[in-house]
């Protein structure tokens, strides 16, 4: 007999990703957390140290991205 480990809180952590303030799709979907304070489906996004929280994570990455950018 076959015993299937797989589990719902499998699929949604290989469905994760880390956030790439590049990506326009993940900004996008962030943008939609921002406005609406929750996630379209389910948070595709990994928690990354020292990070406490993904909304924190996703502002600074995409602050750090921006002031990069700048041109000097």
């Amino acid at each position: 007999m076959s015993t299937d480990h797989w589990t719902i809180l499998s699929d949604i952590a290989n469905s994760r990703h880390k956030f790439n303030p590049i990506d326009k799709n993940d900004l996008k979907e962030f943008s939609y957390f921002k406005k609406n304070g929750k996630w379209r489906v389910t948070c595709p996004f990994f928690l990354e140290w020292p990070f406490q929280d993904i909304s924190t994570m996703c502002n600074a990455k995409y602050a750090d991205y921006m002031l990069k950018s700048l041109k000097k």
